[in-house]
């Protein structure tokens, strides 16, 4: 009996685990600063093109320019514009959607509107009566 199949076989074997691992460590969403994000904190939703948001509640945005992420009000900064939009007015496990960094409803309903000039989050309630 020859064993060039049985290691042929294995070789396969041994490939594919090798490359579910790699593809699947692939497809894990990438944090924005794995230092600081390794603490516990993963990417649990995504806002605006490049915005994510962690359990923490803190957000991200992916900046091309720099070829980096930074914090949302860092972004701003950059752009020459203060916020502070961290903390969010809720905890991330009661947001139902957030399409924008300043805009989110809640699972309850109401609705949070990001007040940019005077760096505050409103309640703004529910159109639904």
């Amino acid at each position: 009996m020859s064993l060039k199949p049985i290691f042929r076989f294995g070789s396969l074997i041994f490939a594919a685990f090798v490359g579910g691992i790699v593809g699947s460590a692939l497809m894990q969403p990438q944090t924005p600063e794995a230092g600081y994000l390794g603490h516990g904190s993963q990417v649990v939703g995504t806002f605006g093109v490049g915005g994510v948001i962690t359990d923490t509640g803190d957000l991200w945005q992916y900046r091309p320019d720099k070829k980096s992420w930074v914090t949302l009000d860092e972004s701003f900064a950059l752009e020459g514009q203060a916020t502070s939009v961290v903390p969010l007015p809720i905890p991330t496990s009661n947001i139902s959607h957030m399409e924008t960094f300043g805009f989110i409803v809640a699972k309850t309903g109401d609705c949070y509107l990001y007040d940019i000039e005077n760096r505050i989050w409103e309640n703004i309630g529910t159109p639904v009566q």
